[in-house]
C-alpha cells in the first residue's frame, strides 16, 4: 500500500492503471535518486503519516545518496521504533553509516574486479580469441554472452573484512570500525 501518493489513494480501486496514471504515482513517490529530494519527501511524508503507520519500517532506496538522506530523517522520527535501509552503491560515505548502524545494508560491485575482468576480455579479443564468460544476457533479440562479476551485500557482518580489511577504502577518517554498533532493527 502506497499512503504517500494522493493519486495512488484516489486510483486503488481501480484494477488496472494508465500509463499516464502510473506515471502520476511514481510522480509523487520518487525522487530522481536526488538525496535532497529524498529527504524532503521522507520528511513531508513522516509529518503526514499517523504514528500507526510508522513503528518498524523497512526502506528500499535506489542508491546510497538517497538511502542516507531517507534514513536520516527516519531516525530522527521519535515514532519510527526501527528501521532497515538499504542502499546499492556501497559509497564509502554508506560504509561509516552501516559501521555507525545508521544504514543497515549496501551492494558492492569490487571495481578491482571490474577492472581485471575487462582488462582479460580487451586481451583476449586483441589476440583474436574468444574472451571468458559465465552467463548469457538477453537483450530482446539474441542472447549476448556476459562476464558477470561477483556482487556482495554488505552489512554490519562483513563490511569491514570486504571493503576495509581488503584495501578497497581506509579506516583513516572512519570511526566503529572496530566496534559493534547495535542493529538498526532486530525483527521479532
Amino acid at each position: 500500500m502506497i499512503k504517500n501518493s494522493s493519486q495512488a489513494v484516489r486510483l486503488q480501486a481501480k484494477p488496472t492503471l494508465t500509463r499516464e496514471e502510473q506515471s502520476a504515482i511514481f510522480g509523487q513517490v520518487t525522487t530522481n535518486w536526488d538525496p535532497h529530494t529524498a529527504r524532503n519527501l521522507a520528511q513531508f511524508n513522516l509529518n503526514a503519516a499517523a504514528a500507526t503507520d510508522k513503528g518498524n519500517v523497512f526502506i528500499l532506496a535506489p542508491n546510497d545518496n538517497t538511502a542516507r538522506a531517507i534514513g536520516d530523517e527516519f531516525a530522527a522520527d521519535p515514532d519510527v521504533k526501527r528501521y532497515v535501509i538499504t542502499g546499492q552503491d556501497a559509497e564509502e560515505a554508506s560504509v561509516q553509516y552501516i559501521l555507525d548502524g545508521k544504514q543497515s545494508m549496501t551492494v558492492f560491485k569490487d571495481v578491482r574486479t571490474l577492472v581485471r575482468a575487462t582488462v582479460g576480455v580487451a586481451v583476449s579479443l586483441l589476440k583474436g580469441e574468444a574472451p571468458a564468460v559465465n552467463g548469457t544476457f538477453n537483450n530482446g533479440t539474441v542472447n549476448v554472452p556476459t562476464l558477470e562479476s561477483p556482487v556482495v551485500a554488505l552489512d554490519r557482518s562483513n563490511v569491514k573484512e570486504t571493503v576495509i580489511d581488503s584495501g578497497y577504502y581506509q579506516a583513516g577518517g572512519m570511526t566503529n570500525v572496530a566496534a559493534h554498533p547495535p542493529r538498526l532493527a532486530s525483527w521479532p
